[in-house]
Order: C-alpha cells, then structure tokens, then sequence
C-alpha cells in the first residue's frame, strides 16, 4: 500500500489499498494417488503432492480439485488422507511456511473414476432359513480378472478377495449387510456397490390351516399349507405319514377323513422346512345317531340307574364305536352302545352321541340332537290319598297313591307298621274293607329305586246306626243374638256309650250331642254334620248325617209393610201385609197406627185391635177405612223374645174432608207452573197444626213446623215434580190428602184438587204460563178428543162416575199434562170452579152414598222407611212411640195414574219451609203386651 505527503508541516493522504504480490517458485510440483484397500473399503483414499528440489524448505499444502473446489488448504502433511472420495481431477501445490507469499505452481490433476458395481445373491429371496446355500457374485462381465482386485466386504469386515463368494449351509451368523469393492489401479478406477442386506432365521415350519374339520356328508374341506414372511416354496401334502401330493399350489381339497400334515421345499438341492403341526380332519357319515333312554320318565331322582344308549340309523353291518358328551363335556365311557350310570345332582343336562366306524377312525356320524335330563336331588315321597276315611257298612274305601310330577311308578302298600311285609303291588289304587293304619311307597327301574314312605292314612270302620242334625227351634236363618241348639240325634243307641264329633263353621271342642248357641252371629253361619263315635271302640264310628246349613245374619231383622190400596175409595177396606228381612219362619206380627203427637216430631204407635199377642199370619185387614192414616209392623219369636225393627210406616192416603182436620190449597188446583206461589192451611179441632209433605222420588218432611196460632205452609216451586201434601193436628188427626204437580211447560190443566160429588157441576181450563187463560182448547178425556170449538173452559153441569179419569188440554200446539179427576158419591150440594181456578165444594146431601172409586194403579212398589220409638224411660208401664219422619211417596206424572207407596228418607219441593228435629230411639226387644200408648 501506500500514501501521499505534501509542504511542511507535512499533509498526509489515506492510505491506498493492499496489493498482494506472491512469488511463485520454479519448482516442478506433480500429484500421485495411493488406493489402500483398508482405506478403499472405509471410503478414503491417500494423496501425494510431489515437490522437485524442495530442499529443506517447510511447505504446507494446498488441495482441489479440477473444477477448482478447495477441499482443504495448508494442511501440514504429506500424504493427505481424505475421508470420501469421489470421480475427478485432484492437484496440489506448495507454500512456504516462512513466506505465505511464496509458494510452487498448482501441479497437474490426476485423475480418479469412481462408478458402481454389481452385487448379485443367488438365489434372491427375501429371507434365507438356516442350512440354505447362497452365492454372491461382484461385477464378473468386466474386463479381464486380472485386471481388477476384488473385496467382498460383511458389515465392513473383508471376507473374501474374489469376486464368486459361495456360503453352502446358512447360519444366523451370516446375518448382516454385503457390499463389494473393485480397483484398477492402472487407471485409478475405484467400483462401489450397493449394500445387500442378508436375513437368515431358524429353520421355518410350515403352517397347516383347515376351513373346517369335519367334513360333512357328500362335501369337501380345504386345507392350506404356508411358510411365513417367505417364497418360493412347493408343497409336499401328506395323510397319515404317506405322501399324497406335490404342487407349488398352497391350497389343495380333500373329500376323505385323516390326520394331514405338510412341508414346504425350494433351492436345489432342496431346502424343507420342517413338517406342520397335524390337522385331523373327521368324514361325517350320511347315518343318523339318536339318544335313547330305557325309560321315559319326565323326572329321575338322586340315585336311579340311567341306561342311554346311541342308535345308529341305517347303521347296516358297519360296527360302531361311540362317543357322548354332557353339555360341552366330553364323555365317552368306554364306546359301548349302552351308556349306565347312577344319577347323581352333578347328572342333570343335555346329552348327545354319535357314532365311529371302527374300520375307519376319521368317519363319524352328525352329533344326535340333545336328550335332556332332570335329576332331582332330593328323594321323593309317596302321598297317600283316601275319598273317605271310615268304611261304610259293607263296603270299602279306595285309597291311592302317588308321586308327584313323574312316572312309571310301581306301588307298595302296607298295613300296620312300616316294617310289615307288602300288602300288595299294583297300580295306584286299592280298595280296603278292613280298619287299620295304611302307608304305601312307589317303586321302578331295575334295580329298584324306592321312595319315601307316604305318610299314614287312619282308616275306621262304620257301624250301622244313622245320625241326623235337627235344629231347636228349626230355624236355619238367624239374627245376631238369637238362641238355638243344634243337636245329633241317633237312632237304636241301644246299651252303647257313643261320643259325638262335629264338624261346624268353627272350633267345636264337645264330645256332646249339642251345640249350644247362646247369641248367634256370623261367625256362627254355615254347614254343620256329626257321626258317632263308640266310647269303648274308638275306631268304630257311624257315618256322617247330613248336613244342615245355618245362616246368621249380623244385622237386626228389619220388617217390611205394604198396604194395599194406598189411595181410599169411601169405605173400602185395606189389606196390610207385613214380610221379615230375609225371609225365616217361626214369627208372630204385630199391628200399629201412627199417631201424630205435637210433643214429638214424629209418631206415637198404637196397637191395632186383635194384635196384643200378635198374628200368626203377615196380613191384616182394616175394614171401613175412610181417612189418612200410617201403619207400623214388627215381628218376633224364639224365647228368650228377640224381636225384629218396626217397619217403615206405609200410608193410606183419602182425598175425603174430615172436619176434624182438613187441609186447603189456594189456587186450588193440582196443576201449577214453576216458580208460581203455592199456599196450604191446615184448619180443625186441634190447636196444634203442621202441613206434611213427600215429593217424588223424595222424602218425608215438614213443611211447617208444629204451631199453635194454625199452620200454613207457602211454597214457591223452582223445578218439576209432585208431591203429597196433609196436616197433622196435634190430639192425633190426619187431614184430607192433596197431590199437587209442578210443571215447566208452557201450558197446564185447571182441575179441581179434591174429589168431585157426583151430581154437581165442575169447570175445567187451560192457563198458559204467560198468566192469560186460553181459548179454542181442544179438551181430552181419558186420550179422547171431548171438545174442540172456540170456548175457553169445559163444562160438566152434572158429574157422573163415567166422567172420572184423566184429563188434558190442548192448545196451538202445546198439550199440558195430564190430572186425573175424582169423583164421589151423590151430594146435596153443588161445586163452582172459579175463573181465579178456585174450585169450591159445597156439601149439601141429606143421604151420603159411598161409591168405590175406580183407581187406575200402574206401579206399586213398597219401600223401606226409618222410624223411632221415643220411650218414657220414667215409666215401666207406659212409653211412647215416635217414628222418625216415616215417608210417603206419592207421585202423579203426565201419562201415569197417581202411584203411592212407602218409602224413607227426608226431602222437599223447593220454596216450602220446615224445621223437624228427629230423634233415633232403640226400640229394639221392646214387648208390645207390657206397653200402653198414649
């Protein structure tokens, strides 16, 4: 490098850049290789750089090659050792080691080929086995042998130094990679080639695999033979040790039974493997195997003797061997026929068989199809039965035995103790005429399989006399607290001491000939039979009587009263009838009257002439009946007296006026329109008054309450239906009896409420619900048309018997319903029916003649009602007794006559009033003979 300077003090420029100046030396430079196998088969070669006339100077070394990559620079020996190598030029040169600006000229290249050469093995496979020879071969078509040096090299490791390298018996420790080296070294030629990797495994077997192992009747199985991770290989096939077949197939189909087995082969000489494990492979016969038993018993039991055996179908001349199993246990005895075993709890399953030609071991039959078998480990018990257990006199008694739930049982009978000798062996009856004690026992099989002993069986012997159940008193229907004995009567007891058994409802411990019945109840219901039994011969009985039923209700007897007519012609006679519930014998009835009583809210009974000690018979007769009145019935019997509830009062209801007591209705008739006002008033000779009423389908109450200043009662209707209406006066009186009806339609009759007198005038109309009367009705009597003009009421100036019946009216196309009208004897007096539809009756006759009126009865129909005695309990002679609301029912419906029966319960037609505090009195077991009403 350098600089300028200039003037003083002296300016100096930058300095310049370097310019290297080298010397080079005259020296003649040249390269040599070197090709060391030891060096060849690791991949290195050695250079020589070569300085002429050096002398003493210390060099180091620059190296390329010719297409001037540096491979490395200045390295202080000489020869060079490169660690890879490839084809090309390589040249050198020298540089002073005291001046790096001194050095020779670069020397000429020499020249080195590298290229690839051939590794062959022959045979190729892709794995070698143990024993197996191999020959590898390296780059043989080059040139001439002389020419080139060859290197066999095993995992860097020289093995040989020719180029045919044979290995006759393969081991594991030939496993490894191969590769060979060629030289020339006249030409500097260096071949590589690739690595072979050599895998050597222990001598292989081959693998011999069925797709079934049976073959079936007239079919065929395929077996395969293989060697794995390998090729190449042919295949012997053999059947019990005799070759069958050779073939480079794998797979081959067999149609016959044996034990097959294969190897596989290759090379030449020829390699084999080892010999594959063995496949049996079983010929299915075309012949059926079934199991037998000896005996076809549903159920065996811990111990039997079982003998199956294996029947062959078809089997011909063929002999057999046979083989069983148990489940999926494999049994086979000893190949007999008959297989024999004792049962045990581990016996219980399914069993099959099949058979094997002895000439032939690989040919079988199909398994049979499965027998299944059930051992029971417990021993099983004989049962003993008998239809009777006392033999009749001359006859006999069968008895049987069994055992539960199987069969072909033989069966032991035995008298007396268990030890004795056998009776008799037969079938599972036996008839016996002598008394003893009988056991029996089943048996089968051979050797025989004994049950248990059934239990003991008591048989005793009848002796002639004839027991009979008589009932005192002979009643077989009770109430809960009656008295009765039943007793076992004998016919020719003669000298003998009997005891008696019975058989009752329940537990009867008396050896007695009575049962004694204090207070019966239901317990005590049911059939009841006894037998004799001699004190001195306890096996000696009579036969059982026959059997007498006792029914015992737990409900008190309750009486049940109709009377018949309900509604009174003048002076006809009523027929009361009084029935006890459920029916039974042995009763005495008793008669009452209700009695109104203004102390009490319900009735006082009074005893009907003729009744003090009671009827014999259920009816009784009132003769010359012509007011209201109420009935009561009861019953009793027995001793001590046990008597039944009183009856449900039923009523006889009379239209007639008694001026004692009398009932008015204002408007006065039957007919009215919902929500229209309704006033009824009781008028007398009493200073006590209430109105009574029973609606359809209702019940009995009070549409006023008792009261002094008279009574009326004012209903306001709201919905349809009828109802009877009375007044009870407070000394004990009824009052006529009115029916009034309520309707929602738009149109109803204007007839009169009481009884018409026949000779007197009476008026009939039609009133809409709007308020106004209509005109031009159509007018019916009894569904006949009786006038249809343009007048607005019906006129009958003189009513006779003939015009008593129903009425209705029609108009525009509305109809009412229907009333029925009344009518009495002759009077002396004439009605009016007033435009208000007032009907008044004057009564003015001299001579009353009673007339029995006609009345259409459509249903009768008796129901139960509830009633109360109010007892005096301050007086043993003298009580009261009050009924709680008995009911009446009485109903008039549109095409029905007027019905009236007895029922019970309470109810209303809605708007009326009433306030009746009713009592429960026990009344029960009351003497009618020690009572006196008031």
């Amino acid at each position: 490098m350098c600089r300028g300077r200039r003037g003083e003090p002296a300016v100096y420029t930058y300095q310049s850049d370097y310019v290297t100046i080298k010397i080079t030396y005259s020296n003649s430079v040249s390269v040599s290789l070197q090709l060391d196998w030891t060096q060849v088969i690791r991949g290195q070669i050695t250079v020589r750089c070569e300085i002429q006339g050096g002398g003493d100077t210390q060099w180091v070394y620059d190296w390329e090659t010719t297409s001037g990559q540096t491979i490395t620079q200045r390295t202080n020996t000489n020869p060079w050792t490169m660690s890879a190598f490839s084809s090309g030029g390589y040249r050198c040169r020298a540089t002073n080691r005291q001046d790096s600006y001194s050095s020779t000229q670069w020397s000429e290249a020499a020249a080195l080929t590298v290229s690839g050469a051939v590794l062959t093995i022959d045979p190729s496979r892709s794995r070698y086995f143990t024993g197996e020879s191999v020959t590898f071969t390296c780059d043989m078509k080059d040139g001439k042998r002389t020419e080139w040096e060859t290197r066999l090299i095993k995992d860097g490791g020289e093995i040989a130094s020719y180029s045919g390298y044979r290995i006759k018996a393969l081991s594991t420790g030939d496993r490894g990679r191969y590769q060979c080296f060629r030289v020339h070294r006249k030409t500097n030629h260096i071949k590589t080639s690739e690595t072979i990797k050599l895998i050597v495994s222990d001598k292989p077997r081959a693998s011999l695999t069925s797709d079934n192992t049976v073959i079936s009747a007239g079919g065929s199985v395929t077996l395969s033979c293989s060697v794995d991770g390998s090729d190449g290989w042919r295949y012997d096939w053999f059947r019990s040790a005799a070759l069958i077949r050779t073939n480079t197939e794998s797979r081959i189909r067999i149609t016959d039974g044996g034990n097959y087995y294969c190897r596989g082969g290759r090379g030449n000489p020829v390699y084999y493997t080892q010999n594959s494990v063995s496949v049996t492979v079983k010929e299915t016969v075309s012949n059926k195997a079934a199991v037998k038993r000896q005996h076809d018993w549903s159920e065996i039991f811990k111990g039997e003797e079982i003998t199956l055996t294996c029947e062959i179908q078809a089997g011909g001349d063929t002999e057999w061997e046979y083989e069983w199993t148990q489940g999926n246990v494999r049994r086979t005895p000893d190949g007999r026929k008959p297989w024999v075993f004792t049962a045990s709890g581990s016996s219980s399953g399914d069993y099959k068989c099949r058979g094997r030609q002895k000439t032939n071991s690989y040919s079988f039959t199909a398994w049979s199809d499965a027998l299944r078998l059930t051992v029971t480990a417990s021993e099983p018990k004989a049962e003993l039965r008998s239809d009777e257990t006392d033999i009749p006199v001359g006859g006999s008694v069968t008895l049987s035995c069994s055992v539960t739930s199987s069969s072909g049982w033989k069966y032991y009978w035995y008298r007396g103790e268990k030890s004795s000798e056998v009776l008799i062996t037969q079938d599972s009856e036996t008839s016996v005429s002598q008394e003893g004690l009988y056991w029996c026992r089943g048996g089968r099989g051979n050797p025989v399989y004994y049950t248990q002993y059934s239990d003991s069986v008591r048989i005793n012997t009848n002796v002639p006399n004839k027991v009979v159940v008589t009932l005192h008193p002979n009643w077989t229907q009770l109430f809960s607290g009656e008295k009765i004995t039943v007793r076992c009567e004998m016919d020719d007891r003669g000298d003998t001491e009997w005891e008696y058994e019975w058989k009752t409802p329940g537990t009867t411990n008396t050896q007695q000939n009575e049962v004694n019945i204090s207070s019966a109840s239901s317990s005590h219901s049911g059939n009841y039979s006894c037998r004799g039994r001699m004190r001195n011969a306890q096996r000696n009985t009579t036969e059982w009587s026959q059997s007498i039923r006792l029914t015992v209700s737990d409900n008190k007897a309750q009486c049940v009263l109709t009377a018949s007519p309900s509604w009174l012609s003048p002076g006809a006679s009523v027929a009361l009838s009084c029935e006890v519930e459920p029916p039974s014998a042995g009763w005495r009835f008793y008669w009452y009257q209700t009695v109104p009583d203004g102390s009490h809210s319900s009735y006082r009974y009074e005893l009907l002439p003729g009744s003090e000690h009671g009827t014999e018979q259920g009816s009784y007769m009132l003769d010359g009946h012509t007011h209201t009145a109420g009935y009561v019935c009861r019953a009793a019997r027995g001793e001590p007296v046990y008597y039944t509830d009183y009856s449900k009062a039923a009523f006889v209801w009379s239209g007639d006026v008694d001026p004692s007591a009398s009932l008015t209705v204002s408007p006065d008739t039957v007919q009215h329109f919902t929500r229209d006002s309704v006033s009824l008033s009781c008028e007398g000779n009493s200073a006590e008054w209430r109105v009574r009423r029973f609606p359809e389908g209702g019940f009995l109450s009070s549409c006023s309450n008792w009261t002094t200043s008279g009574s009326r009662c004012d209903i306001i209707t709201s919905q349809s239906g009828s109802a009877v209406f009375w007044c009870e006066s407070g000394s004990g009186h009824f009052s006529n009896s009115v029916n009034i009806t309520v309707h929602d339609a738009g149109l109803i009759l204007m007839s009169p409420i009481r009884p018409v007198t026949e000779g007197l005038s009476v008026l009939l109309s039609c009133k809409l619900k709007r308020g106004q009367k209509a005109s031009s009705v159509f007018f019916y009597h009894n569904e006949q048309l009786i006038q249809n003009d343009s007048r607005v009421e019906l006129n009958i100036s003189a009513v006779s018997k003939s015009h008593e019946g129903f009425y209705k009216c029609w108009y525009q196309g509305t109809e009412s319903p229907q009333s029925w009208m009344a009518v009495n004897g002759f009077s002396t007096e004439a009605p009016s029916f007033s435009a208000s539809f007032t009907v008044g009756l004057v009564v003015r006759l001299s001579v009353i003649v009673f007339l029995q009126l006609l009345l259409l009865l459509c249903v009768w129909k008796n129901m139960k009602a509830q009633r109360s005695v109010s007892t005096d309990k301050s007086s043993a002679t003298q009580q009261t007794v009050n009924q709680l609301e008995p009911q009446v029912y009485s109903s008039l419906l549109h095409d029905d006559v007027c019905v009236y029966e007895s029922v019970g319960g309470s109810g209303k037609i809605d708007g009326g009033t009433h306030d009746d505090t009713e009592e429960d009195h026990d009344y029960n077991n009351v003497d009618p003979k020690a009572a006196t009403y008031s």
